[in-house]
């Protein structure tokens, strides 16, 4: 099995990393890429929408929404969606940096990826988060290991073209949860990043 990035490597390609920004394209929206440390490697934590929301119905997805005017900025956005959508508190989460941003030509959103650790001193003895998922917006939610994401089996690339404008669709396959889309893409970045500061 391929082996991912750690959280060193991770901490520093977020930290140094500046995010390219496009507004002009759409809504602001943000996600928060929330990382779990575990002993045995990281694991990400991924939300499966409910299938009665009129928007991404049933899709796996990182807690995220619209931006709104009472938030100070893309992170109280994520942290605050997230909050809502699964219990995370905010000051369990170590901001560790921004990725580029992502926009969605198809819902007209623009959304701002915020990378974020999960304190593991807030787990619970079982070792994991106590999670409150919102039962009206979240189905269920996926912890998967990152070293799963890293495997080229479990990836495949789709070459599309939105409005003239060719780019690469992801499709990954872990454990049995398909994550694609926005999502894939963003974690695809991560990922890049991460293994670029191998390299340094």
């Amino acid at each position: 099995m391929a082996v991912g990035p750690s959280l060193a490597q991770i901490r520093k390609a977020a930290g140094r990393h500046t995010p390219e920004l496009y507004p002009e394209l759409g809504r602001a929206a943000a996600v928060l890429v929330p990382l779990l440390p575990r002993s045995e490697g990281l694991h990400v934590l991924f939300t499966e929408r409910s299938k009665e929301l009129r928007a991404h119905a049933g899709q796996v997805s990182f807690p995220g929404g619209s931006v709104d005017r009472t938030d100070k900025d893309v992170v109280d956005a994520a942290l605050r969606e997230a909050r809502e959508e699964v219990g995370l508190r905010a000051e369990h989460v170590e901001i560790l940096g921004h990725l580029d941003d992502c926009p969605t030509f198809v819902t007209g959103f623009v959304i701002s990826p915020v990378v974020g650790i999960v304190d593991p001193l807030a787990f619970t003895a079982a070792g994991r988060y106590p999670w409150t998922p919102s039962p009206a917006e979240i189905a269920s939610l996926h912890e998967l290991p990152l070293d799963g994401f890293c495997d080229p089996a479990n990836l495949r690339i789709e070459q599309r073209v939105t409005r003239g404008v060719p780019h690469a669709l992801y499709w990954y396959t872990v454990q049995g949860t398909v994550v694609w889309g926005a999502t894939a893409h963003i974690l695809h970045q991560l990922i890049e990043l991460a293994a670029a500061e191998v390299s340094r």
